[in-house]
């Protein structure tokens, strides 16, 4: 499938399930890439390309490292899900991810656990 096949299918879920918390949703086709603003201000990227590759960034301030990122673009992480790996918030390092690159699969989970509250954390949520 196709990247703009995959973000045309993340746009349906994150209306879906992140509607009534979005203040704005940018859909920039030549970058591939969805840009939503939450009620709270915090940024959501979603990326995908023709390679089979993805990422989900969550950004919640411009302090360092107050982000988290799932994605598959850097293969160099030792972790059992490899490629796919998490980068978790407050920190750089790889850690295993529950995220397939695929958006039936991923932006539900995505959306589940931003509404949670989950990503935000030191814990891991998966």
């Amino acid at each position: 499938m196709l990247g703009l096949e995959k973000l045309l299918l993340a746009k349906v879920c994150l209306e879906k399930y992140l509607s009534y918390r979005v203040v704005q949703l940018n859909f920039e086709l030549k970058l591939r890439r969805i840009q939503l603003t939450l009620r709270d201000n915090s940024l959501v990227y979603i990326v995908y390309n023709d390679h089979d590759q993805y990422g989900y960034q969550i950004v919640f301030s411009s302090l360092q490292l107050d982000r988290c990122r799932f994605d598959n673009f850097d293969k160099g992480w030792n972790v059992s899900t490899s490629p796919h790996h998490f980068h978790s918030w407050l920190r750089g390092d790889g850690l295993a991810s529950p995220m397939k690159g695929d958006p039936t699969h991923d932006i539900p989970l995505l959306c589940q656990l931003l509404l949670q509250g989950q990503l935000r954390s030191k814990e891991i949520p998966f």
